[in-house]
């Protein structure tokens, strides 16, 4: 692969708000690089990647004979649930429509409002229950319609089938034999059910060894993990879905171009190309409004490829590509405004909030000449521990400044004065992929915060200072 053409890449990719960019061919790393601030190491949110690494575990199951085929009904396979809404289209529902997106069942699930389908999923006391519940929109197999209950649905098969979670089952049967360790899944459902259609993080590592599983047939160090049927569906994508791909096997593909792939929002990405034996991934932050188009990422790495067997050593565009890692790796600060004097006079100061969707309690912002910071508390709503506290140092030179590992992660974040009377927060919590602004309007004792984050959530929130 030509370097100077993977040192354009590292840029490009870089001019959105990706998090890293690994690319492998013939079992060999050629670009692997991390845009600030995030950095090498950190396991990182797939959001619906892992609805793939699901199908995988399914696939795990037939292979190993604990399902007999995709082709069973569901309603069979959850005999002793009771169900609402039963009809023909329910029970000619099988497994294979699940992990194809052509369930037929009536779903709504768009921008996540309180009021779609998807959410009050979440709110339900057993979710396997509540998608098993939903009356059928059209028959299974005659329209593709992407939707967060079918793979619900096939984590639940997989705990009704081995006694495990989707989590513990993946560590002894996917994970362990790939030597991925950097796994997290968040919590199990009342049921014991893992999230089957997001909530699990894996590093870009890790990330790419599902891909070398399916580049390889599912076969790997020897050992058929998933059947090589499994892995030509997910490649052929039978189903028509949208914006040109195609889907199957909860993996969307590209078959004009010989490609297939792991997609979550964000820009998480396990890219498969089977021809050029390449396997990229990428991770990152981006808007639903901003991407870097699939399509022009097949395309830009194969116009690298160059040759089947390793070219002419080539010192100056190997020294092009080193540089624009380093270059990925060193952030570029954000535009600064002037600090007015109203920042002496709101640092330190404690405001509480007015009860509001987000349960924040109180906010304190800290300008000091280092280590400036904030600090938030919440309300958990837990009788033995009623407030949460957050808190992290923030950059005022336009750049993050990251914290300490905490429980949950790592916070970066950065501040500026967008008026005299207006203090912006960019905050993350790194490998995330959601990126949260707050803006702090202060007048007199009273504040007004404006939060916004990259999955388009948006509150307004009310406060005081407490002295």
């Amino acid at each position: 692969m030509d370097s100077a053409s993977l040192a354009r890449l590292v840029e490009s990719v870089g001019s959105y708000r990706h998090d890293s960019l690994m690319i492998i061919r013939h079992g060999h790393i050629v670009t692997e690089a991390y845009y600030a601030p995030y950095f090498a190491g950190i396991r990182h949110d797939l959001r619906s990647v892992t609805k793939s690494v699901v199908s995988t575990l399914v696939g795990i199951e037939v292979q190993r004979g604990e399902l007999d085929n995709a082709n069973h009904g569901i309603l069979d396979l959850f005999s002793d649930k009771p169900h609402a809404n039963d009809d023909d289209n329910k029970r000619a529902m099988t497994v294979q429509h699940l992990l194809d997106m052509t369930s037929g069942i009536k779903w709504l699930e768009k921008a996540y409002t309180p009021d779609e389908t998807i959410m009050q999923m979440y709110r339900s006391p057993d979710r396997t229950a509540f998608v098993l519940d939903q009356p059928m929109s059209n028959a299974p197999g005659s329209q593709f319609y992407y939707n967060g209950g079918n793979p619900y649905l096939l984590s639940a098969l997989i705990t009704r089938k081995t006694g495990q979670s989707a989590l513990d089952f993946a560590r002894k049967e996917l994970f362990a034999p790939l030597g991925i360790t950097s796994e997290a899944w968040g919590r199990v459902d009342a049921q014991g059910v893992s999230d089957g259609e997001a909530g699990l993080y894996l590093s870009p590592h890790d990330m790419a060894r599902i891909g070398y599983l399916y580049l390889h047939d599912g076969m790997w160090d020897g050992k058929q993990l998933i059947p090589p049927s499994w892995v030509e569906r997910a490649k052929a994508g039978p189903v028509q879905a949208s914006y040109g791909f195609h889907y199957g096997n909860l993996w969307w593909s590209l078959p004009e171009k010989g490609a297939y792939m792991a997609r979550g929002r964000h820009s998480q990405l396990i890219l498969v190309l089977p021809k050029l034996d390449i396997v990229a991934v990428t991770t990152g932050t981006l808007r639903d409004d901003e991407y870097y188009s699939v399509p022009r990422l097949i395309d830009d790495i194969s116009r690298a490829v160059k040759s089947d067997t390793a070219l002419p050593a080539d010192p100056i565009a190997q020294s092009l590509l080193a540089a624009s890692i380093r270059q990925a790796a060193t952030e570029r600060p954000s535009a600064l405004g002037g600090t007015p004097e109203l920042a002496k006079l709101v640092s330190g100061r404690t405001y509480r909030l007015d009860v509001n969707e987000l349960h924040v309690k109180t906010f304190t912002l800290n300008f000091l000449d280092s280590d400036s910071s904030w600090v938030i508390t919440t309300d958990s709503s837990r009788a033995d521990r009623p407030e949460e506290r957050f808190a992290g140092l923030m950059g005022l030179d336009g750049t993050f400044r990251k914290s300490p590992p905490a429980n949950y992660g790592i916070n970066a974040a950065r501040g500026r004065w967008l008026n005299e009377h207006t203090f912006a927060i960019e905050r993350r919590i790194l490998g995330h992929g959601e990126v949260q602004t707050w803006s702090l309007t202060f007048d007199g004792n009273k504040v007004t915060v404006a939060f916004e984050n990259t999955d388009g959530a948006r509150a307004e929130l009310h406060g005081e200072a407490t002295e």
